[in-house]
């Protein structure tokens, strides 16, 4: 019985793939599809132990396969590359895994808003394990991963040309493309991205999402997957329209793009205008891409107005600055709680109208300077100055601040001037922070070196 399953799973699911390769690809431009929040139910419905004990059951694969694992080592990638391959930059993720999810569970993975129908690839050397269809997954891929990690791909669009159970992929192969499947239906098109340890359980994926791939290596990639493509035509003008600024970067670089990119750059028209990345938009409109101190309003008033779990996303990310996926998510999340159409995250006039008229405890007019505090003697001795818990990018709090006065000290400057500078330490983990950890890491051999501030780290900065 148990080898007729198998059997079953197989053929069926390879058939599923198959007939994935050929869906229509639908060129339009895209900005994000956002109405409200990803769903609570995201991500896989079973329980935490029902779903270790199936992540290592698909690693118990015939004598072929655990040769073809074997070969990808026993060292796991500390860091590893956004697997989103266009639209998706280090300052667009934030934390969530862990967050809470229904029936009481919690979020076992990283979720990574994107574009639909872009595609998604492997960062590491990888055995696909088993593709799968269901009704919270959507469509999932499985991956054995080296170091005996699990990476698992879900709410895929379609799968990949090609990804079926044995298959072996070389970094920046192709896993399939971001998508809305499952119980994602109807929210906002977005990878839910797991690592699972040799055990099975779950572990958190976004200290360790610390790198995008290098402009070369994408041209590079892409090469690959429009080789493989059912209709490489209609791939390249998806993503000439939606990415057509990556293209002319990289050809601004003299990296070679893909002929069928070249083609696809001739044959579409440049937009007049680019809403999404917000470089010739209105005065006072605002679009993933803008920046500045009106996105700083923005963010602290969805922020304050906390209107759901997008909200409270944005909220750990901080008020940055930066208009990108989170603060689009949370501005649609606003906008259909508060009857705006469409609910599509654009800040134009009639949000504005309505934020105008509908303020909220206050929301200052401009970035505000960060107070310097007292100068105050750094840390001596063992103590840590009051940093009793682990840190990472997006936290906020005193502790952060006496993370900066000891990282300042020690001279891993988190920032020459203004905030984050010696006498203007602040209480927000922002990239500066990080890339300060990241230093001090290195030069103490700590690793993996990704900025997350833990018990090693916590440990190492004790030390005068």
């Amino acid at each position: 019985m148990q080898n007729k399953i198998v059997r079953y799973v197989l053929q069926y699911g390879t058939a599923i793939c198959l007939l994935s390769m050929f869906l229509p690809i639908v060129v339009i431009a895209q900005t994000y599809t956002y109405g409200s929040y990803w769903n609570y139910n995201d991500g896989s419905t079973e329980t935490g132990a029902t779903r270790r004990e199936r992540v290592r059951g698909y690693r118990e694969q015939s004598s072929e396969m655990q040769q073809k694992i074997a070969a990808l080592g026993t060292v796991a990638q500390t860091t590893i590359t956004i697997p989103i391959l266009f639209g998706v930059k280090l300052t667009n993720i934030s934390a969530n895994f862990g967050d809470p999810r229904s029936g009481g569970r919690t979020h076992e993975g990283e979720d990574i808003m994107g574009v639909k129908g872009t595609p998604v690839v492997t960062p590491t050397a990888a055995v696909v394990l088993r593709t799968v269809t269901g009704p919270s997954e959507g469509n999932t891929v499985y991956t054995a991963n080296p170091g005996g990690e699990t990476f698992v791909y879900m709410h895929l669009d379609r799968f990949g040309e090609g990804v079926v159970a044995g298959a072996v992929l070389a970094p920046g192969a192709l896993i399939g493309y971001v998508g809305d499947t499952g119980n994602a239906l109807g929210g906002p098109a977005h990878l839910h991205f797991e690592i699972h340890a040799s055990g099975g359980e779950a572990i958190d994926p976004y200290p360790r999402l610390t790198l995008e791939i290098p402009l070369q290596e994408k041209m590079s990639y892409l090469a690959a997957i429009l080789a493989k493509a059912a209709d490489r035509t209609a791939l390249a003008q998806f993503l000439v329209t939606n990415f057509r600024s990556t293209f002319n970067e990289a050809i601004a670089q003299n990296i070679v793009v893909p002929t069928e990119i070249t083609a696809a750059l001739a044959s579409i028209p440049a937009p007049s205008s680019s809403p999404t990345t917000g470089t010739t938009l209105p005065p006072g409109d605002l679009d993933v891409g803008s920046s500045g101190s009106l996105v700083v309003i923005l963010q602290t008033y969805l922020i304050q107005s906390a209107k759901g779990p997008a909200a409270a996303s944005l909220a750990r990310a901080g008020s940055t600055g930066n208009f990108g996926p989170i603060t689009k998510t949370a501005l649609a999340e606003f906008q259909a709680a508060v009857g705006i159409s469409p609910a599509n995250g654009y800040y134009g006039e009639t949000t504005r109208n309505y934020i105008v008229s509908h303020p909220v405890v206050s929301v200052p007019p401009a970035p505000l300077p960060v107070t310097p505090t007292p100068t105050s003697p750094a840390p001596t001795g063992t103590s840590t100055s009051g940093i009793t818990r682990d840190l990472k990018l997006g936290m906020s709090g005193e502790d952060v601040r006496a993370l900066q006065i000891i990282l300042n000290k020690k001279g891993y400057t988190v920032a020459s001037t203004g905030p984050g500078s010696v006498g203007n330490e602040t209480t927000y983990f922002g990239p500066a922070t990080q890339a300060a950890v990241i230093k001090f890491q290195s030069a103490r051999n700590i690793t993996p070196a990704v900025g997350y501030v833990g018990t090693l780290t916590r440990a190492a900065l004790s030390v005068q």
